[in-house]
């Protein structure tokens, strides 16, 4: 690590070179570009359909995507925000993809019990079991995706 932090230094003053410059800064905007939110792609493609939107694609929320949620949500009597709000995605068609499960509500779940001590992995795989033996006896209608739930934490009671 410090021979690392040692030549950090030579790496700056190497990649300084102004052939390399050029080439560092293409590939920062690539990769921002691969980073683009779907969401606002998607918006984004649904805006310019409908002929709210005229810029290029990019699923980036700058001014001019701004612009264009205002006046769709000003023709369809949605709060305007300028923001893609649910009530403004419902609008537009677009399903969001659900938030990330909660891995932390897992940490507590098996305190005291024989698989406390065991990894994560074996843990969501215990759940997973749990959700698949409920649900053949018809107990469980829940996914069977490894994660702690209200649904299946009645199921269990």
């Amino acid at each position: 690590m410090l021979h690392v932090l040692a030549n950090f230094g030579e790496i700056l003053n190497f990649m300084w070179h102004p052939h390399l410059r050029i080439i560092f800064l293409l590939l920062m905007l690539c990769v921002n570009s691969l980073q683009a939110d779907q969401v606002i792609r998607e918006a984004q493609t649904k805006l310019t359909a409908l002929g709210y939107y005229k810029a290029r694609v990019d699923g980036s929320h700058g001014s001019i995507t701004s612009a264009a949620i205002r006046r769709f949500q000003f023709a369809k009597k949605l709060k305007i925000t300028g923001a893609l709000n649910q009530q403004t995605l419902d609008a537009l068609g677009i399903k969001t993809p659900p938030p990330a499960p909660d891995y932390s509500k897992i940490n507590t779940l098996f305190d005291g019990g024989p698989l406390s001590g065991m990894d994560s992995a074996a843990q969501v795989e215990a759940i997973r079991h749990a959700q698949r033996l409920l649900a053949e006896s018809g107990i469980y209608a829940g996914p069977q995706n490894g994660l702690p739930s209200a649904t299946l934490t009645a199921s269990i009671n």
